[in-house]
């Protein structure tokens, strides 16, 4: 059985803070022969499995989501009905850590021929213990995806990535609020952000990269 988190957008976070959520049985949903115009979110995928391996995390083969009610409960990015019909294409992979526990996922959203956001969504529990497998997913999917750069580029100030993600869990940690996001980082002409969520599991981490 694959696990989705939901996506959802800005208010409606808390709609998928509710738990973990069994999707269905993999045998209903192998990877069928995708068409070439769907190449670049097979090519982003393969990349992202075999970087995120060399770092001891897991990644499934994507399922397709493209299907109005399926990508309307699980791949839902926008609060405006206008700006969500863009959403045509979805694909979601499931993240597992080297002991095969389960970390999160990684969606795909645009249109049929190009990916326009990639959102990489990891569930922690309360004390963050596995705070190291966030900082190596996020790390990993920014170097496959956008550029291995950081220390040259520092984005808003930001020396590393890890130093980002350790900003953004010290704010919420002495936060009375149950979300907090970071501010929208610029980096290669692709805009980055970072969100995190109290809930009754934990934290919820989301990074977001549009492209």
């Amino acid at each position: 059985m694959k696990k989705i988190i939901p996506i959802a957008a800005g208010a409606a976070v808390a709609a998928i803070i509710l738990g973990l959520v069994i999707f269905m049985n993999t045998s209903n949903v192998e990877p069928k022969a995708e068409p070439s115009t769907a190449s670049k979110y097979i090519e982003a995928n393969s990349l992202l499995k075999e970087s995120l391996g060399k770092n001891q995390i897991k990644m499934s083969s994507p399922i397709k989501l493209a299907k109005p009610d399926t990508i309307s409960k699980y791949c839902t990015l926008f609060s405006s009905p206008e700006k969500q019909k863009l959403v045509q294409y979805c694909t979601s992979t499931e993240l597992k850590d080297a002991n095969g526990a389960f970390l999160g996922n990684i969606h795909m959203v645009g249109t049929s021929q190009d990916p326009k956001v990639i959102m990489t969504l990891i569930q922690t529990d309360s004390k963050m213990s596995q705070f190291d497998s966030v900082k190596t997913a996020f790390r990993t999917v920014s170097d496959t995806l956008v550029c291995d750069c950081w220390s040259q580029k520092k984005p808003g100030n930001q020396i590393t990535i890890d130093n980002w993600i350790e900003g953004l869990r010290d704010f919420q940690q002495n936060s009375t609020q149950t979300h907090s996001k970071s501010s929208v980082l610029s980096l290669e002409g692709k805009s980055l952000q970072l969100e995190l969520t109290r809930n009754n599991d934990g934290y919820l981490w989301q990074f977001f990269i549009y492209l």
